[in-house]
């Protein structure tokens, strides 16, 4: 005879639907901060190439007059080969259409996706573009000194590690920090296994896929 419990029936608690908040909803100052936080250069452009919204990092890019300027409020190129290859992604995205342009003027090669946003989500009418630059190589020292915090490293394994995630070999770490060769293999050897590493490849990897941190201190005298 099966018992009351058996008859019981099962409580399922019901899936509501995760709805997300209109646009308008968030704050622009709010969207602002956020972009700022992001590692990328992040440009939004009418399709004109003037310069909506430009974050922290494109914002640095700009100060740098690397590759590319703000004239009168236009992103440009410094060079007019480069320049044209701008307007021609921006044409593209008018259509539609994606595209990644590379602009290598000085030796350190720049690339920017132009990607269209339509005016209203599903119109097809695009009437503004982000423009997503490529992240330079290494890490932010913030998230390296997270990193390097939770895996107790001294200030002398942490300095090596930025070194190694920089790009840097050995031998330059060691005129670079101003140390012997022996006692750089005995910081990666305690980077190693202090983080439970098999190589040192491996670490590097490890705090290059992490979420670059920024300091807030970076933004003091920006506009």
């Amino acid at each position: 005879m099966e018992s009351a419990a058996q008859h019981q029936t099962r409580f399922v608690p019901a899936r509501v639907p995760f709805t997300p908040s209109p646009p308008d909803a968030v704050q622009p100052g709010m969207l602002a901060r956020v972009l700022d936080e992001i590692d990328h250069g992040l440009f939004l452009l009418d399709l004109t190439g003037r310069i909506l919204h430009a974050n922290y990092p494109a914002r640095r890019e700009l100060a740098s007059a690397r590759v590319l300027r703000n004239a009168e409020g236009q992103l440009c190129a410094g060079e007019p080969c480069a320049q044209v290859k701008i307007r021609q992604a921006l044409k593209d995205a008018e259509h539609d259409c994606r595209s990644i342009v590379e602009l290598d003027p000085t030796g350190e090669a720049l690339s920017l996706a132009f990607i269209p946003l339509a005016a209203v989500h599903g119109s097809g009418t695009v009437d503004t573009v982000l423009v997503m630059c490529s992240r330079h190589a290494g890490c932010e020292m913030l998230t390296m000194q997270m990193f390097a915090r939770a895996r107790h490293l001294t200030r002398a394994e942490q300095n090596v590690l930025a070194r190694l995630c920089a790009g840097h070999g050995a031998e330059e770490i060691a005129c670079l920090e101003g140390i012997r060769m022996s006692t750089v293999r005995t910081h990666i050897k305690n980077v190693r296994q202090k983080t439970g590493s098999s190589s040192i490849r491996e670490v590097v990897h490890r705090v290059s896929r992490m979420p670059q941190i920024v300091s807030a201190l970076r933004l003091v005298g920006e506009d």
